[in-house]
């Protein structure tokens, strides 16, 4: 073995190395990434009796999250610890105990075991004792409405992991939203090229030129710790706010406004709900002729509160418009999320058991309901991207660059990605707090 110390690309604000997509850097990621860091692992909608349970597989890991008691949530290693089978192969489901249909081994929904056939056979055995022979739990604390997951014990607590996220975010009350809808799509793609896809807007000039006629915002960098996000800083395409432009395709603001919302609600199917639509619809209808935008998306702003009260849903009292600004957040290491009233719209990458090229991309939409009103959602299943056409038009221009990033970075002319240091910062930081995990070492390099 070489006494050399270990050469190897470093991050920079205008550089990821094209290594990091590699599969010897997914080996790292599973040693390295997976078990030490919190993950989203489901709604605590979606465990709300006793006995329901999550199947969250991360690469080559299964977690069982399951409802132990009324008030609390339990997770565990899905493996039997006599054997070694998996316990559930199911996505989700109920039990009353935690069976393995190899030797009848039985636990209780806290882990411990409660049958073991035989047990006397095992006397005088060394560690043969209720706690040996009991499954392995796993951290699991909650957020946001969200149950977190963390494999490492000497890990910071969940709060402490996200830092200054929650005082930024609690204010949108997440907790208090259901799931509108949610939908898996299978990418043959590395989970991080799918990732990477939601956390800047500079690919919207070319992947998303509709949404020009809206002024798309520019990015600008928030802090950059482990987690980011990207706020609105100028605008493409901004001479459409003068609507007396001869190339103005709008004449009045407030029909401007209205085609915006109308647009997002049935294209992109998130961000704005109905709710946000019928307060679009006001603007344009009852808002006063000569209105400039400050004025339209002020009363905007008042409808739609005014239309989530009525629906019967708790309006989040405590956002601003300001909070708005920033539309993105990245909670490392695979959730992308964009912020809205009216609840928000949830991204999630992962591998796709141990292979580098193959990732679980889920989309999941959260909105507010009155007491009795949430949706009946469906668990969508899309294997192939080809199966998903026609369910989302602006997440499919976003889906025909993945594909083609994987494919162009295996090219032997990729010398690796030079990522926007301003509007593409997420990128960076991303990969920056990755080579932390792996290397140890989280700092820019310098040249």
């Amino acid at each position: 073995m070489s006494d050399q110390p270990e050469v190897r690309a470093r991050v920079r604000r205008d550089y990821v190395p094209v290594d990091d997509y590699s599969p010897e850097f997914h080996a790292l990621e599973v040693e390295r990434v997976w078990p030490r860091t919190w993950q989203v692992a489901c709604r605590l909608q979606e465990i709300p009796e006793v006995g329901d349970y999550v199947n969250y597989e991360i690469a080559s890991e299964s977690i069982l999250v399951v409802r132990s008691a009324p008030d609390r949530v339990r997770a565990f290693y899905n493996v039997c610890p006599h054997r070694g089978r998996r316990l559930r192969d199911d996505a989700r489901g109920n039990l009353s105990a935690i069976f393995c249909g190899y030797h009848a081994w039985t636990f209780d929904l806290d882990g411990k075991v409660t049958t073991i056939p035989d047990r006397e056979d095992w006397h005088g055995c060394p560690a043969s004792s209720d706690e040996d022979f009991s499954l392995t739990g796993v951290r699991a604390e909650t957020w946001a409405g969200w149950v977190w997951i963390c494999m490492d014990p000497a890990a910071p607590s969940l709060m402490e992991y996200l830092g200054p996220i929650p005082g930024r975010l609690d204010r949108y009350e997440w907790d208090k939203c259901s799931i509108r809808s949610h939908q898996t799509i299978i990418f043959p793609v590395n989970w991080k090229v799918a990732i990477e896809a939601f956390v800047e807007p500079y690919h919207v000039i070319a992947t998303h030129p509709q949404l020009l006629r809206w002024g798309h915002g520019r990015a600008a960098p928030t802090a950059e710790y482990l987690h980011s996000g990207f706020r609105h800083a100028g605008h493409y395409g901004s001479r459409n706010y003068d609507f007396t432009a001869p190339e103005s395709e709008f004449r009045d603001v407030r029909e401007y406004l209205y085609t915006s919302a109308h647009n997002t609600y049935h294209d992109l199917r998130g961000l704005y709900h109905e709710e946000g639509l019928r307060a679009a619809e006001r603007v344009r209808d009852e808002g006063p002729e000569g209105m400039d935008m400050g004025q339209a998306f002020q009363m905007f702003w008042d409808l739609r509160r005014e239309e989530i009260l009525k629906s019967g849903a708790d309006y989040p009292e405590g956002i601003l418009p300001e909070d708005c600004a920033i539309i993105e957040w990245l909670f490392f290491p695979n959730s992308s999320v964009l912020t809205s009233v009216e609840g928000a719209f949830w991204y999630r990458a992962r591998p796709n058991g141990d292979d580098p090229n193959s990732c679980i991309f889920q989309v999941i939409v959260l909105g507010r309901y009155g007491p009795g009103k949430e949706p009946d959602f469906a668990y969508e299943f899309y294997p192939t991207l080809e199966s998903f056409k026609g369910q989302n038009a602006i997440l499919e221009q976003d889906f025909s660059n993945m594909v083609a990033v994987h494919k162009g970075m295996r090219s032997r002319g990729f010398k690796g990605a030079r990522p926007n240091p301003e509007q593409e910062s997420q990128v960076a930081n991303f990969h920056r707090v990755l080579h932390g995990y792996i290397h140890g070492n989280d700092d820019w390099a310098t040249g």
